[in-house]
């Protein structure tokens, strides 16, 4: 099996093809016509506005079984997003950070921890979507490639992508969108 960004070769008659892949194995980076977001984003997307309550976010999240929220203004803009980690982090214990004694104050011992324990407690004492939400979310445009998709979405944090287009949301992209690519693929080839 090839290494993630090694070449495969394909020989015919003294033509030698070469093909290059960096984020996908074969099977999809092999299509003649790269997929694209819009191929396979969903476009119904259910939004919450920046005032509702924690109890009205949960809910929605619970009745569509969809494990984000974006949160759009008025003028269908979006400005942040609500995750199952977001409302699940609200209600556990905040870790706090640890501090050294110096003179006549408390340092925190790391910094990064300190951060991590002010939004902690920013969730907790959260009442509505604005509060809670993740603002300035990544985003992909509908004319991104699935590969750039896959790309931002195997780093931590990532599990759904609000498609934006001119500024607008115009769909979302889940990682269960592309297990669901990737199992289509995979029984076409069998």
């Amino acid at each position: 099996m090839a290494e993630q960004g090694a070449h495969n070769s394909l020989v015919t008659g003294s033509n030698p093809v070469r093909s290059t892949y960096t984020s996908f194995p074969p099977p999809i980076a092999a299509k003649v016509h790269p997929m694209l977001v819009q191929d396979i984003m969903t476009s119904e997307v259910i939004t919450t506005s920046p005032q509702a309550s924690i109890r009205e976010v949960a809910e929605l999240m619970r009745q569509h079984a969809i494990s984000a929220l974006p949160v759009v203004s008025s003028a269908g803009e979006l400005v942040g997003i609500v995750t199952e980690v977001d409302l699940i982090t609200r209600h556990a214990p905040p870790r706090q950070p640890q501090y050294i004694p110096l003179l006549w104050g408390l340092i925190p011992m790391r910094l990064d921890d300190y951060s991590t324990y002010k939004k902690q407690v920013g969730h907790i004492l959260a009442v509505n979507a604005q509060q809670l939400m993740s603002e300035d979310p990544a985003t992909v445009r509908p004319t991104d490639t699935i590969e750039h998709a896959a790309e931002l979405m195997i780093k931590p944090g990532h599990r759904s992508l609000p498609v934006l287009e001119n500024g607008k949301l115009v769909g979302i992209i889940t990682r269960t969108d592309l297990v669901q690519l990737i199992e289509e693929l995979e029984t076409g080839e069998e």
